[in-house]
């Protein structure tokens, strides 16, 4: 699968350079391997691919709750079967926690049965999840910026493992998660990227003092807007698939990722969500019935 041969593949709007040594088909992972095995690779890798992993009727049994709850807010075209994500009149790519939680089987897919079993696996004790869901209705055009988990949620512990899930079959069109090799493991980016917080701001600076105060961003926690001119810098490869109702991908806060630009004419449905030890702290901001995220409430300001 290493060698497939991809079509032109677009991120933010640039064509990824489709040769051998900058893109790739992320590696599978058989989730019943020796959990020694699973830890190897997810260490070796930055991410763990395991098709199949959810029963297929449970997770599209999630995606058409979902769809049908989006045709109420104007996501989904009125008139037409909302499984088929037809976009509608309201454009917007804002995360959907509040649809998540109103939905009882998404709920179940994602806290409950085999995603808790994967993770209490993986960590070998019991398990927690953010009280927040990264649902996501990517309406066509561009994707995720790259970017890492850290930045946005590093005030608890850093043994944080994401959970990538496609509510649907997800082909190259509908811009799927694309994640950069081995990039956990890059010492410098760690000490420099991954050491900031998108919720932080400098006191002495007027301007971004006024947008804290207003839960805005002074910096969005993207580590490059250009996912060619990234991964030329950095020489590592673009690794990606064509993901199927069941799929899962779940990988550490240090892990690069973004996604393909949606050049489908449909909605690609997915969910990112968050799992650690029950045992370690969590970052308050994604925490409890009505978490804080990035409003104002979880701005620090900092001397500097």
């Amino acid at each position: 699968m290493g060698t497939q041969t991809f079509p032109p593949l677009r991120a933010q709007e640039r064509v990824l350079d489709a040769a051998p040594e900058a893109l790739g088909q992320l590696r599978r992972t058989d989730p019943s391997n020796p959990v020694e095995e699973l830890h190897r690779r997810l260490d070796e890798d930055g991410y763990l691919y395991l098709p199949g992993y959810l029963d297929p009727e449970e997770v599209r049994a999630a995606r058409r709750d979902v769809f049908t709850r989006l045709v109420e807010e104007g996501m989904v075209a009125p008139g037409t079967d909302p499984d088929d994500g037809i976009p509608g009149p309201t454009a917007s790519n804002r995360v959907l926690d509040d649809v998540a939680k109103a939905s009882g089987p998404l709920q179940r897919l994602l806290y409950a049965g085999r995603m808790v079993a994967l993770y209490e696996r993986l960590f070998g004790e019991l398990v927690r999840h953010f009280d927040y869901t990264w649902l996501r209705a990517v309406r066509p055009g561009p994707g995720t910026e790259p970017h890492g988990d850290s930045v946005f949620m590093n005030r608890g512990t850093p043994r944080l493992l994401t959970a990538w899930v496609p509510l649907g079959d997800v082909d190259l069109r509908h811009g799927g998660l694309m994640v950069l090799e081995r990039s956990h493991r890059l010492e410098d980016v760690r000490r420099d990227y991954h050491s900031r917080d998108v919720d932080t701001y400098c006191e002495g600076d007027p301007e971004a003092a006024a947008q804290a105060r207003t839960g805005r961003w002074g910096w969005n926690g993207v580590i490059s807007p250009d996912p060619v001119r990234l991964r030329e810098e950095l020489g590592l490869r673009w690794l990606t698939s064509e993901f199927s109702a069941g799929d899962v991908v779940t990988f550490p806060m240090y892990t690069l990722h973004g996604s393909l630009d949606n050049t489908s004419d449909r909605l690609r449905l997915s969910c990112d969500l968050r799992y650690q030890r029950a045992s370690e702290p969590a970052d308050p901001r994604w925490i409890g019935l009505e978490p804080t995220g990035h409003g104002a409430a979880s701005k620090v300001g900092l001397i500097c």
